[in-house]
């Protein structure tokens, strides 16, 4: 009886966290793509799609009854989603899909695949078989179904999920919530100006008493809403161009002397210590949020580009009684975002991996932040960015990140992939 060797290679995208093994792919014609879980029958992207987009069709296209091959991939690659198989040589001793009847000629070396992937923690197996030579090729008992066990003095976490064959007797809801505790999240950034806070008004106000005092044009607050999120320097920066510009005594596009800026901005800042929280205000829903979170003991960090005494103030005046991981602003010595400095150290800081954490912002130096770090995001409408230029940024990394538009949606679409214990757990 011959044998059938691998279709695929192993996908292996750059910084690969979490590995599926299944067992072996079935036979070519009943592929409705060539990738990973091919069977239009199987529901492992049906699982996918339900945990990450609320929808179990998301990958389908049921009208050519396959799934979305570019999709997928892309998914993945964002995800740092790698796939392979347990085994790479097999015989069929009957004609159908079922592992029961493979007979493995030959085992995937699954330590050397690891080690093309230095970033991978978590090894996932999918089904009876699968797990079985996994086991087998670390010597390590079976993990229980639906739970894991951690070998190599924990730096290898190795999941047990159910198959997802519609053959196996288990809803596809249930399948989700056991395949949902892969992705949970335990850390969540959260940007402030423009996600947590409407902080325009003050802003604007501080940046027009510096022009003022030089005698030049004020900005409306709206005109302000571009020129945040870069920090404060490149604030009052883009407001003293814009005004000499307008004041016919340069360029419009020409950059000021940096001993106006510094002057301005000793200014300003002095003004904005003064009236920080005068007309700033938590968006509607915020302190609800985060204070459901603590209760389920998620953990949460502030990354934003605002100078530190002013970002630690404004958290301590309006979420007092949240204790958070870490209040990161424009410290000395430390890059801004889109660095991925800041997600780094938080990440140390929380001793948490990339795949275990999530930032929630409003400007494309949010987006490109979390790219840069390697972690999800959520894109959130509400503050000083339109919502077709986060589509249009989120569009470079499509899979990885997602808009909301209210409180309420990023509620409903965050909460169900967060840690659900409570904090006395």
């Amino acid at each position: 009886m011959s044998t059938e060797q691998h279709p695929f290679e192993p996908f292996l995208p750059e910084g690969a966290r979490i590995l599926f093994l299944g067992s072996f792919p079935p036979q070519a014609h009943r592929w409705c793509m060539p990738f990973y879980y091919p069977n239009w029958i199987n529901d492992f992207w049906r699982i996918l799609g339900l945990i990450h987009f609320g929808d179990k069709d998301h990958f389908c296209l049921p009208a050519e009854k396959r799934f979305d091959e570019a999709a997928i991939r892309a998914f993945c690659a964002a995800r740092c989603l790698a796939f392979y198989d347990t085994a790479c040589e097999v015989r069929r001793l009957k004609d159908n899909a079922s592992d029961a009847f493979l007979e493995v000629v030959r085992a995937t070396d699954i330590p050397a695949l690891l080690r093309q992937i230095p970033h991978c923690a978590t090894l996932v197996t999918t089904g009876q078989k699968a797990t079985e030579l996994a086991a087998e090729a670390f010597s390590c008992p079976l993990p229980p179904l639906g739970g894991y066990i951690d070998i190599a003095g924990g730096a290898l976490r190795i999941w047990r999920m159910p198959s997802t064959s519609r053959a196996y007797p288990l809803s596809l809801e249930k399948k989700a919530a056991a395949y949902r505790q892969l992705f949970r999240k335990k850390l969540v950034f959260f940007d402030l100006d423009g996600t947590l806070l409407d902080t325009l008004e003050d802003l604007g106000a501080a940046v027009n008493h510096a022009l003022a005092l030089r005698g030049l044009p004020l900005h409306a607050a709206d005109e302000y809403r571009r020129m945040v999120g870069h920090g404060v320097r490149n604030l009052v920066a883009q407001a003293l161009a814009a005004s000499l510009g307008a004041a016919g005594q340069a360029e419009p596009a020409a950059a000021p002397d940096e001993a106006l800026i510094d002057a301005a901005l000793a200014d300003f800042k002095e003004y904005y210590s003064a009236h920080i929280d005068e007309r700033t205000r938590p968006y509607p829903g915020i302190p609800e949020l985060l204070a459901e979170l603590h209760a389920r003991g998620v953990r949460m960090a502030v990354a934003s580009n605002k100078f530190q005494a002013g970002t630690e103030r404004l958290i301590r005046r309006f979420f007092p009684g949240i204790p958070f991981v870490a209040i990161l602003g424009d410290r000395p010595g430390s890059p801004l975002k889109p660095s991925p400095e800041i997600v780094r150290e938080v990440l140390e800081r929380a001793d948490c991996g990339p795949q275990e954490a999530l930032l929630v912002g409003d400007s494309p130096t949010d987006m490109r932040t979390a790219a840069n770090g390697g972690i999800d995001a959520i894109a959130v409408t509400w503050g000083y960015r339109s919502r077709e230029e986060l589509s249009a940024c989120l569009a470079e990394r499509p899979a990885a990140g997602r808009l909301v538009d209210t409180v309420a949606e990023l509620h409903q679409v965050f909460l169900p992939s967060l840690n659900p214990g409570s904090k006395e757990q």
